[in-house]
């Protein structure tokens, strides 16, 4: 069996189920796979039962691999998670990035930044239950971990911001509560099952987040309807 046909075999994840026994796949084909097996497992088990209640057996179920090859990858839940989160906030961070890269404008890259991390999290709400609502509850490595990917998910909002009397500078604390509102409106949005209709959020957002920074009346007008 090559390494192709083993991809047509994708199962309910999107990720194939490597056959039984022998099969002739390289070595770092079965690596690659079993991790992203893995990591579309755990993200299918917290989303599902929250970060104490998925088991590394509902964890292995989901990704159809057994607790000895889990146990192969990784020495505990916790590192399965946080591998699977970086993994998440390092492709939010490239997304958002090259979402604004062709702006004139940083209210208009905002808002295309904006736009992009709710188009990612309504194809698939499960990655904002994992990144955005289980870390709240899991502990304070992993609460962390959230807090930091908060500070990069700003830098990257903030990027192309002028340094001109145009613009203000909040202070950090101002900054914190404007990135911990955001989150919020997305997870309520999520919690009640209407991830999908993330998106209506985007003026709502573009406003909340550029109100500190060039005023309530520019902010609403970058907005849009």
């Amino acid at each position: 069996m090559s390494e192709r046909d083993a991809q047509a075999g994708d199962n309910a994840l999107g990720l194939p189920r490597l056959p039984p026994g022998r099969h002739g796949l390289s070595r770092e084909f079965v690596i690659k796979n079993q991790r992203d097996r893995l990591t579309a497992g755990i993200i299918s088990a917290v989303a599902a039962s929250g970060y104490h209640e998925a088991s590394v057996t509902d964890i292995c179920a989901a990704a159809g691999v057994s607790r000895r090859t889990f146990y192969s990858y990784f020495s505990s839940k916790e590192e399965c998670y946080l591998r699977a989160f970086d993994l998440i906030v390092d492709y939010l961070a490239e997304t958002l990035t090259d979402a604004g890269a062709e702006e004139a404008s940083w209210p208009a890259a905002l808002r295309d930044r904006l736009e992009a991390m709710l188009e990612t999290f309504a194809a698939n709400p499960d990655l904002a239950r994992f990144t955005l609502i289980a870390p709240l509850r899991a502990g304070e490595e992993i609460a962390a971990h959230h807090r930091i990917a908060l500070e990069r998910l700003l830098q990257v909002l903030t990027l192309g911001m002028p340094k001109a009397d145009s613009v203000q500078q909040p202070s950090p604390n101002v900054e914190q509560a404007v990135i911990g509102g955001m989150t919020a409106l997305i997870t309520g949005k999520v919690e009640k099952g209407d991830g999908d209709r993330l998106p209506e959020l985007l003026p709502d957002l573009v406003e909340l987040f550029l109100t500190p920074y060039i005023g309530r009346k520019k902010a609403a007008r970058a907005a849009g309807p």
